[in-house]
């Protein structure tokens, strides 16, 4: 079939195959040619790479075996060393044990001595012991005799002192039962003393008010007097304002003096009398004016008897009271004057 093929092809076609042939020829032989350059390079780099690795095997061998060599001199020098040492050890060891061994029989002969001079003194020890024992057990029973006795006798005492005790108690609850009572009657008598006093308090004030309204009246009539004096005087032609200072002049703030509740009403009451009263002049002559002068001093004197009286019967139901703090204050604020 090739062959037919290529009688069907012209010549020119069949030059242009072969020279194409040709050239594959020709690039396959420059392959060939650069594959075998490359075997022969590669083959000779082998060549090269064996010869260093046999260079430098033998090297190594010969490294080794000097290593090995000295190795073995100095396992011989080792071994040489360690059996003097050894030999060293063994007759250190064997004079260690010879001293051992010496020590052991002084030891065992000295422990020997030892145990039996212990011996002898546990020995004597123990009779010692045994004799301190009995001697004790002799002073045990002659303490617990002892300690009966002591016992029995503390025993009676404490049940003698127990008895005193007993009694000594019940004397002393009496005794408190007593000052309870006491306490408690005290605390009555307190009871009743504030009661008193308050009463006393209360009937004080009702008396000094009393006494204040009673002035106050007294004052009152006075001054109504001594203004119908004045009246009558004035109407007879005297005048007052030439009779001088009369005699009831200072009894009104004397007497509300005397009052804690009634000074302020007593003093506003003179002052006011003083405002709208005219005082009489020592001018007037003859016996009107002597009959004047004598019936105001009637009157003062009147005025102050009364109150004297008033006074006195307050100081002397004060003075009949029971004395207390409170009540001596108020007395002697009541007599100060």
């Amino acid at each position: 079939m090739a062959s037919d093929s290529l009688t069907n092809l012209s010549r020119e076609e069949l030059v242009n195959r072969v020279q194409q042939a040709e050239q594959l020829f020709q690039q396959e032989q420059r392959r060939s040619n650069s594959l075998s350059d490359e075997l022969k390079a590669a083959k000779e780099q082998n060549v090269l790479v064996q010869k260093q690795a046999e260079q430098e095997e033998e090297f190594i061998v010969n490294k080794l075996m000097k290593r090995l060599d000295q190795l073995k001199s100095e396992k011989q020098v080792l071994a040489n060393e360690v059996e003097q040492e050894e030999e060293y050890l063994v007759n250190n060891l064997q004079r260690r044990l010879a001293k051992v061994n010496e020590e052991k029989a002084s030891l065992e002969s000295r422990l020997t001595t030892e145990q039996e001079y212990l011996d002898n003194q546990l020995q004597k020890k123990l009779t010692e012991l045994n004799l301190e024992r009995n001697k004790m057990n002799t002073e045990k029973v002659n303490l617990e005799n002892q300690l009966e006795a002591e016992q029995e006798y503390i025993l009676n005492k404490l049940h003698k002192q127990v008895d005193r005790l007993h009694s000594e108690k019940a004397c002393l609850q009496k005794e408190k039962s007593e000052l309870q009572r006491t306490v408690t009657e005290l605390g009555s008598s307190i009871d009743k003393m504030h009661r008193d006093k308050v009463a006393l308090e209360s009937q004080m004030e009702m008396e000094e008010e009393g006494i204040v309204n009673r002035l106050n009246r007294q004052l009152d009539a006075v001054m109504s007097n001594m203004q119908a004096l004045e009246s009558k005087l004035e109407a007879r032609g005297i005048n007052v304002k030439e009779l001088g200072p009369l005699p009831y002049d200072y009894p009104t703030e004397w007497v509300y003096g005397r009052s804690p509740r009634g000074s302020n009403s007593g003093l506003s009451g003179s002052r006011s009398y003083r405002r709208n009263s005219r005082p009489l002049s020592a001018s007037s002559t003859g016996s009107q004016g002597l009959s004047v002068s004598g019936d105001l001093g009637s009157l003062s004197a009147m005025d102050s008897s009364r109150s004297g009286d008033s006074f006195t019967g307050l100081n002397a139901t004060a003075a009949s009271r029971p004395s207390s703090g409170f009540d001596q204050k108020r007395r002697s604020a009541n007599l100060g004057v």
